[in-house]
């Protein structure tokens, strides 16, 4: 499928088929499609794309965080995507402990860094020696404190993992940072997905925790690659640690980033409550549907991200989900979805945004069930 060109909840392919996206660019794009503010950011072209050095979008974009997240008040890192986000955020946490080992947890995606392939063996290229500085954590399982000793630098985790979203995760990622804080291990929390998707304070507000070190990218660069990295003000101030690339920082991105957090804080063009609630709608409806029809699939999720699994079977964990679904089961099911007009990308994860009104989200539903 070749995409050659999108607007509001929908994508249109090189043969003109008109199909409902469930995908929303990976989640980035929380307002829709070719929407209002990307129109307002083809003005900055006319002013230059890269400058190499700060620009004044990135000084209002520093500010607006720090007016959302005031305990991390600090000079914040920018780069080009998730993937440097996590890249950096983990050379700041050795940087800043003199420490090596980096905890993830099974299930987890933080980006194509080589640390974070291992579970992928059919990646080639990956040094035989990197797994000697990550341990890899059971995901959702109070067995991983164990495994997390005061010889690490740091332990990064998703809020809510894409392969297995979930609301019910407020008690273990509280544990979590508890367990971190006694041990002296710093806590990451890769917010890339859920960073101003999940709430105007991502899965950061909605399940209390005040991580370490925080990484946001998709949706605050409204459809244009961006990375950042936050944290404490005595991490940040670590010294010698090289943060360069020649479009960090880049005024298009800048101003995407500007004329989000202006929408967020503004409350304009957001409504969580809305995202929120079309994410409850799509679950309880799909698993009445499941459950009434002895159906083996579910829909788990939280807010407007979620994914449906193909089993009636209570997962905590990807190692769960993995025991019980086929491995074709997400191909088979995209590609009856896209006979239908619907698109959902290869991951499975859907992305609502405020372009699906309840109409679309209903015709999304009957489809579903009409294909299940």
């Amino acid at each position: 499928m070749e995409i050659k060109k999108a607007n509001k909840y929908y994508v249109i392919d090189k043969d003109n088929n008109k199909f409902i996206d469930t995908t929303m660019g990976s989640g980035a794009q929380i307002i829709g499609h070719n929407n209002s503010l990307i129109k307002k950011i083809s003005k900055q072209i006319k002013k230059g794309t890269v400058y190499t050095i700060p620009n004044y979008h990135t000084k209002k974009v520093n500010s607006y965080l720090n007016y959302i997240n005031p305990e991390l008040h600090n000079e914040y890192i920018f780069c080009n995507s998730g993937t440097e986000a996590n890249m950096r955020a983990l050379r700041l946490a050795r940087a800043y402990t003199g420490k090596d080992i980096i905890g993830r947890f099974h299930g987890g995606w933080h980006g194509g860094l080589d640390g974070f392939l291992e579970e992928h063996p059919d990646n080639k290229g990956i040094p035989s020696n990197i797994n000697n500085l990550f341990k890899v954590l059971p995901y959702n399982d109070n067995e991983c404190f164990k495994l997390i000793t005061p010889d690490m630098a740091a332990v990064i985790i998703e809020p809510v993992q894409g392969s297995n979203p979930r609301s019910d995760i407020k008690e273990f990622l509280q544990k979590l940072r508890n367990h971190c804080t006694k041990v002296g291990v710093l806590l990451i929390l890769d917010e890339i997905m859920t960073g101003f998707r999940l709430s105007k304070n991502g899965g950061a507000g909605i399940f209390n925790i005040k991580p370490d070190i925080i990484t946001y990218g998709k949706v605050l660069g409204g459809g244009f690659p961006i990375g950042v990295v936050g944290g404490k003000k005595e991490i940040m101030d670590t010294k010698n640690v090289f943060y360069g690339g020649t479009f960090s920082s880049n005024p298009l991105s800048m101003y995407a980033a500007k004329l989000i957090l202006e929408t967020i804080i503004n409350k304009k063009h957001i409504d969580y409550n809305y995202l929120d609630s079309i994410g409850k709608i799509f679950r309880k409806k799909l698993n009445n549907f499941f459950i009434n029809n002895n159906k083996q699939m579910r829909v788990i999720g939280c807010g407007p991200i979620n994914r449906i699994i193909f089993t009636d079977k209570f997962i905590k964990n990807r190692k769960d989900r993995d025991l019980f679904e086929s491995l074709d089961s997400q191909k088979l099911f995209n590609n009856k979805l896209k006979k239908s007009g619907v698109f959902l990308n290869s991951n499975g994860l859907f992305h609502f945004s405020m372009s699906h009104t309840p109409k679309v989200v209903n015709k999304i539903i009957k489809t579903i069930i009409n294909e299940s």
